[in-house]
């Protein structure tokens, strides 16, 4: 942040952590929606998230903790979501207006009470961008609120075939700038948002998913030896 400004005023071009998931990738070939390999988001309708839905954590240790006493599948990860400071604002708003208890979410984003903006953990890689809304609890993707053929018939944009994401910061904006046009989604503050993955396994009870070849466990988890 620029010591300069008060801590309400967005530094352009300045992204927020907004917290910690750990979700399953999943195919996406349906109606009205993208093709992909392993749709990659933070909208609570289009992917699983573990320990169980609607979780978001602090630090990346967290989320990776919680995930030890439960089953996890081999292609779980562990992503961040950052919002550009100048968005953040109406998504605020509607967590605060929805009144439902966010405190992960609200304590990295909501900029009135003074807190300095949260780093993100080491050895992650950006994937894309995406275009989220908070409505009765969750977040949900522009693609859940079949927006994505009008998108690429009237804005030219495409998703990747791999995750189903934007391919940058230009593009998300325009989708979100255009569906908060329009008047028949969700009434929601549409907002870009980009994604980071951390590519390594999360262990879980049973650790990684195990191979024909037996490997030694390491002495300590691997986010303990990266963090």
């Amino acid at each position: 942040m620029i010591d300069s400004l008060p801590p309400d005023v967005a530094v352009p071009g300045e992204m927020l952590l907004a917290g910690y998931f750990v979700a399953v990738p999943e195919p996406l070939n349906g109606s009205g929606l993208p093709r992909a390999a392993g749709l990659t988001t933070a909208s609570g309708c289009l992917a699983d998230r573990l320990p169980e839905d609607g979780c978001w954590f602090g630090t990346a240790s967290e989320a990776l903790e919680a995930c030890l006493p439960v089953q996890v599948p081999a292609t779980a990860r562990l992503y961040a979501l950052l919002v550009p400071a100048d968005h953040v604002g109406g998504f605020v708003a509607d967590m605060v207006a929805a009144g439902t208890d966010e405190p992960v979410l609200l304590a990295h984003l909501d900029r009135r009470a003074g807190r300095p903006a949260r780093e993100v953990a080491e050895g992650g890689r950006e994937l894309g961008w995406e275009v989220l809304g908070y409505d009765i609890g969750m977040l949900h993707s522009w693609l859940c609120n079949n927006l994505y053929e009008d998108g690429v018939r009237e804005l030219g944009v495409a998703t990747d075939d791999d995750r189903g994401l934007l391919p940058d910061r230009e593009a998300a904006v325009r989708v979100a700038a255009w569906a908060n046009a329009r008047g028949d989604t969700k009434p929601v503050t549409w907002f870009p948002a980009a994604l980071v993955e951390w590519d390594t396994q999360v262990e879980g009870r049973t650790g990684p998913a195990v191979t024909e070849t037996a490997v030694r466990r390491a002495a300590q988890p691997w986010w303990r030896r990266i963090f």
